[in-house]
């Protein structure tokens, strides 16, 4: 057997087991997705993110289709103990879910540092842009005044975290209110607090010399830049207000700028039907230009609305075919990169425990940036509110998630009335883990 993903410790010394009982039975854990090809079995637990690759010899031992029970003895005379010290594999009396609590709770118990962390700032909830998919359309347009933003930094001086402070700037376009950002900025960098920014933006309207006030004011380390594949497709669906000057060429240059400045580009390509098969034509011109710096990543991202039928699945797997057959011909931004995998408390704003917010252009406090406007939980003038997690976060998981083997990849309160949940989430995601393992063969 080998150990492709090493496991995360914290989660081996909460829930793991020091070697095996022979006395005892176990079965495979909920939280564990199995991949096979001709003599080569992947295993992966979503719970500690450990993977292992079994012979078929040794899979005969464990084929959970075969051998739903195993017991310890044929751990130990196959040599596959660390399947059971890893948590891939249960007691037959564990309660699996419950295991899964536990876990999350004593992470979150664990994390006992005070004061927000990040700070997901709209200075406006203009743009630039009016991209035919936006899931803003229709929002009250506004921006942040400088009293406001005064106030922002006050806000951030009595609740901020003791240790570094990430400040995420969102819109709208972040960029039509520069100067807003730069005020926030210099005000923190006049109180010493010490903090680094990221934007998501379109990007269409940094400059040589906005880019440096970015980097030296906003410490900005890192932009996450929304396209939409070909130049066709990016043109059709961004309908910039002045298309000669912002178009597709300029996104290309723009990219090269921010590359230069330092930052860390990461491209987010939206996709739905109409758009997908040009995703390999878009792959190409940034790998022709930029395939040799580590600082871009690329990821993609179906559309709400493509999301909300099953053919949604079969767009997710042609998705994938079309970068898998990206990847085979050497664009090598497209594999990421590869980091230690720790289990999360939380994978979502709302449950982070008063950890991150939203400030609207208003001063309002939300626990997310897709919940509905009209769901503040407090605004920046109110200096006795203490941030918490949105009250969804501590109920139950739905029934029908529990035994989910990407439970622990997922927001407890999905199905509770978390706005990115969508009714194909598990399709979607074993064609991604799918996908993963074939990487790692």
């Amino acid at each position: 057997m080998l150990t492709l993903a090493k496991p995360d410790n914290r989660v081996i010394k909460i829930l793991g087991r020091n070697g095996v009982d022979p006395s005892r039975e176990y079965m495979l854990s909920s939280y564990v997705y199995c991949y096979s090809e001709p003599g080569r079995h992947l295993i992966k637990s979503t719970m500690t993110g450990g993977i292992y690759s079994l012979s078929d010899e040794e899979w005969a031992n464990i084929d959970p289709a075969v051998n739903p029970v195993v017991s310890g003895k044929v751990f130990e005379a196959s040599g596959l103990s660390e399947l059971v010290s890893s948590c891939v594999f249960v007691y037959t009396t564990d309660d699996d879910y419950s295991r899964y609590k536990l876990a999350v709770s004593v992470l979150k118990a664990m994390d006992k540092k005070t004061g927000i962390k990040s700070y997901t700032i709209l200075p406006t909830t203009g743009c630039n842009a009016r991209c035919v998919y936006c899931y803003e359309k229709g929002m009250k347009i506004s921006s942040m005044t400088e009293a406001t933003a005064d106030k922002v930094v006050e806000y951030i001086l009595r609740t901020k975290s003791s240790e570094e402070i990430t400040l995420r700037w969102f819109g709208g376009e972040p960029l039509v209110a520069n100067k807003i950002i730069t005020r926030i900025c210099t005000a923190l960098n006049e109180h010493n607090v010490l903090f680094k920014s990221k934007i998501i933006t379109n990007a269409s309207l940094f400059t040589p010399e906005l880019l440096d006030t970015a980097v030296n004011i906003w410490h900005l380390n890192g932009a996450q830049v929304s396209v939409d594949g070909s130049k066709a497709d990016y043109e059709a669906r961004k309908l910039f207000c002045t298309p000669v000057e912002h178009n597709y060429e300029h996104l290309l240059k723009t990219i090269g700028l921010m590359l230069e400045a330092g930052l860390e580009v990461t491209l987010r390509c939206n996709y739905d039907h109409g758009n997908v098969e040009g995703m390999y034509e878009f792959w190409e011109d940034i790998n022709k230009l930029y395939g040799d710096t580590d600082k871009l990543r690329l990821y993609s991202s179906m559309l709400f609305q493509a999301q909300k039928d099953e053919s949604c699945v079969d767009l997710h797997r042609r998705y994938i075919e079309i970068r898998s057959e990206a990847q085979k011909n050497g664009m090598k931004f497209l594999r990421g990169k590869s980091s230690e995998y720790r289990m999360k408390s939380n994978f979502c704003m709302a449950d982070s425990e008063g950890k991150c917010v939203v400030i609207s252009p208003e001063g309002d406090l939300y626990n997310c940036e897709h919940l509905p406007t009209n769901t503040a939980c407090s605004n920046i003038f109110d200096e006795d509110f203490k941030l918490k997690s949105d009250p969804r976060a501590s109920l139950e998981v739905a029934e029908e998630c529990r035994n989910c083997c990407f439970l622990p990849e997922c927001t407890p309160f999905c199905r509770n009335g978390c706005p990115d949940w969508f009714k194909y989430c598990r399709e979607i995601k074993s064609i991604d883990t799918e996908y993963q393992l074939k990487n790692l063969i």
